[in-house]
């Protein structure tokens, strides 16, 4: 993707959230969880019990007097960019570092058969009651029967498919090795116990892949700053977008939020702006364009 020149309006953008959080000229909102995008979702997921995202926030200014009078037309996004987090990708395999006696079928790795309860058979076609004096003697059932019980028919016993007719089956907690997995170390059944070291308390061999920022780039941007005859390095962007919905970790324990982004007054929605490689310096990252409104509340814009 060939990169385009940035635009001065996107670059005052950048400048002037630059500025803010130098100056502390912000007020914190929560932890950003995931952003939707028109490529899919970025995710943010908690890892060793803390959520990994960046931390956004809105600009503020001092009015000399009280409190900071809050500008919510523009979003933060604190601190240095580290990239997107990795996900972790599980598979069916059992953890074998947090293994436990199955507390279903006790370690036998067979179980009472769910469809036929151990009966060895399931009910068929209703049949006349074989009964003495009943429905298939008489043609009448009899109200003391004590095969029909009274109704004057029973099921025909036909073979349980699930069991083989042996009453039990294959343990499905434990898939027939009778042991599962508790996510603790060493596994404890003790919830309080520490996560298993070895898959995270996912219970799941597992691996932790890095979200590609291709799969989400939208555009790239070169920033070129020039003043005069003074030349400034030179930034390329990667334009993460259009982004439709984010989520945040609110803080002061006001718990999640979800805001919904609807285009501006310039018809552009909210992208995610980050570096294009490692290298650049200041590693940061920008929100611009969209009007946010947190869901069930008053509207902001970004």
């Amino acid at each position: 993707m060939k990169p385009s020149r940035m635009t001065d309006e996107v670059s005052a953008a950048l400048a002037l959230r630059h500025s803010a959080e130098q100056r502390g000229q912000f007020s914190p909102l929560g932890r950003l969880l995931w952003l939707d995008t028109d490529h899919g979702r970025i995710q943010f997921p908690a890892k060793d019990g803390e959520f990994d995202g960046p931390d956004l926030a809105q600009i503020s200014k001092s009015d000399g007097e009280s409190l900071p009078i809050t500008y919510p037309e523009v979003l933060l996004v604190l601190g240095q960019w580290s990239g997107l987090p990795a996900l972790r990708q599980n598979s069916h395999k059992f953890c074998p570092k947090c293994l436990h006696t199955c507390n279903v079928c006790g370690g036998k790795k067979k179980k009472l058969c769910e469809m036929c309860g151990g009966r060895k058979w399931t009910p068929g076609p209703w049949l006349p009651c074989p009964g003495a004096d009943c429905n298939q003697e008489t043609g009448n059932f009899k109200p003391e029967c004590v095969t029909c019980r009274g109704s004057g028919q029973i099921p025909r016993e036909m073979p349980c498919q699930m069991c083989d007719s042996t009453g039990e089956m294959t343990c499905t907690q434990c898939r027939g090795t009778g042991k599962w997995p508790t996510g603790r170390q060493g596994g404890s059944v003790d919830y309080q116990a520490p996560a298993c070291k070895a898959c995270e308390g996912n219970c799941r061999v597992g691996e932790w892949k890095k979200q590609d920022l291709r799969t989400f780039t939208n555009a790239r941007l070169l920033e070129i700053l020039e003043r005069g005859k003074q030349k400034y390095p030179t930034r390329e962007f990667l334009v993460l977008g259009p982004i439709y919905s984010f989520g945040l970790n609110l803080f002061g324990s006001r718990g999640a939020a979800i805001f919904d982004v609807v285009p501006d007054a310039k018809n552009d929605l909210l992208n995610l702006l980050v570096p294009a490689d490692g290298k650049q310096k200041p590693q940061k990252a920008y929100l611009v364009g969209g009007i946010v409104r947190e869901r069930d509340a008053r509207g902001m814009s970004a």
